[in-house]
């Protein structure tokens, strides 16, 4: 019997509406990825933690921090992300939104005290999930 492929997926990226602004980056091109899983999960860690509408997230410092609010959420992703990985312990891929402050692997926009870029890399989930699954496979997908 072969083993059951589980990807856990950015929920935008699948067409949900769960964006900051309360719209989606739908995927249609994902289908070519997940061929041959036998399970998709949707994930979203500010949805889940903020709920949508939401205040915008960058990265300043290497904390996630609210740009209306200045709340730093940082240890409400991570926990996001550990309690994914304990519920689903067989995830076997993530597909991540790029750009996310959250979930890129990448291609967050990183800022220092001052709003200065200094570098583009992951966002808080996807660091927590490496830190979590290191040999998890990981792809990022911009969607629409």
């Amino acid at each position: 019997m072969s083993k059951k492929v589980k990807a856990a997926v950015s929920a935008c990226l699948l067409g949900h509406n769960c964006r900051y602004d309360g719209s989606n980056k739908k995927d249609e091109s994902l289908q070519t990825v997940l061929k041959g899983c036998d399970e998709v999960i949707a994930f979203c860690p500010e949805d889940a933690i903020l709920g949508t509408p939401r205040e915008t997230i960058d990265i300043v410092n290497e904390r996630a921090i609210g740009n209306e609010s200045g709340t730093d959420y940082t240890e409400w992703i991570e926990k996001y992300a550990l309690n994914l990985c304990q519920k689903h312990p067989d995830i076997d891929m993530f597909v991540v939104k790029s750009k996310s402050p959250s979930c890129a692997l990448a291609s967050a926009k990183h800022y220092d005290k001052d709003k200065n870029l200094i570098k583009n890399g992951e966002g808080i989930f996807t660091k927590t999930v490496q830190k979590i699954k290191p040999d998890v496979k990981i792809f990022e997908r911009e969607g629409k």
